[in-house]
């Protein structure tokens, strides 16, 4: 919903012709003239969009993992093809910590215990993220990152039920990585992280100034290239980057 006085909708409305911002003052105008407000009284919405709070509608939720005084967030998933089973990944503590990998039979309802990982899972220095690739061959893989200094990977040919180590996937690193991952037209993989100065190279020093990089993989991700940058604003913190297919 708006926050800025830039993006709210009278704002936006004012550039549309006068009978159109006439027709929607009268639809959002209320019926009689308001009490005048409190100082303290919150304001009103300002629009009539109808809002749903989830947080009460516990037949919608399935707890994944709990665990008595440990945080457990930042879960990256994969639905693999036959539309059931589903793996999720996280690491135990916030932004970082040992990975923990659960797996589902039935799209998401149930989950299994914590299952075994390979012991460099408990290095991990920052969330996982997770991703189905297919290599030139038609070789399905999954394949997991961990980031900051440098960037490591692990390999699954069996649909998450073993994995390799986790490996430097070259000499740099990043921050969120890979924040997405993205296949091309010819095959070939793109994936996004952001950095700051502090990881990109061994001893890295911190700019106050984000930039977001992309590196490929020709192989199905099992290699992959230096890093490029693609975009940087200096008034801006760039982090995070997600890529959508347009259709």
């Amino acid at each position: 919903f708006p926050r800025s006085k830039e993006s709210h909708p009278m704002t936006r409305l004012a550039s549309l012709p006068p009978i159109v911002v006439l027709a929607a003052i009268l639809v959002c105008r209320p019926a009689a003239a308001a009490e005048p407000t409190a100082p303290d009284a919150p304001m009103p919405r300002g629009y009539t969009i109808p809002t749903i709070d989830l947080a009460g509608q516990t037949h919608r939720q399935v707890i994944v993992d709990k665990e008595p005084g440990q945080y457990l967030g930042h879960p990256t998933t994969v639905l693999l093809e036959d539309n059931r089973t589903m793996i999720a990944v996280y690491p135990k503590g916030h932004g970082r910590g040992a990975i923990v990998m659960k797996r589902s039979k039935d799209a998401g309802l149930t989950w299994s215990e914590r299952l075994p990982v390979p012991d460099s899972w408990a290095t991990s220095l920052e969330v996982p993220t997770l991703y189905r690739v297919v290599d030139p061959q038609g070789v399905k893989r999954l394949i997991i990152f961990s980031g900051l200094y440098p960037i490591r990977m692990a390999v699954s040919e069996d649909d998450g039920r073993t994995w390799s180590e986790l490996e430097p996937i070259g000499d740099f690193g990043g921050i969120v990585t890979m924040a997405d991952l993205v296949r091309l037209d010819d095959g070939s993989y793109i994936a996004l992280f952001h950095d700051d100065g502090r990881f990109l190279r061994a001893g890295g020093k911190r700019t106050n100034q984000f930039f977001v990089y992309r590196t490929r993989s020709t192989d199905g991700g099992l290699t992959w290239s230096e890093p490029q940058v693609i975009t940087h604003r200096p008034d801006v913190h760039l982090c995070e980057p997600g890529a959508i297919r347009s259709p």
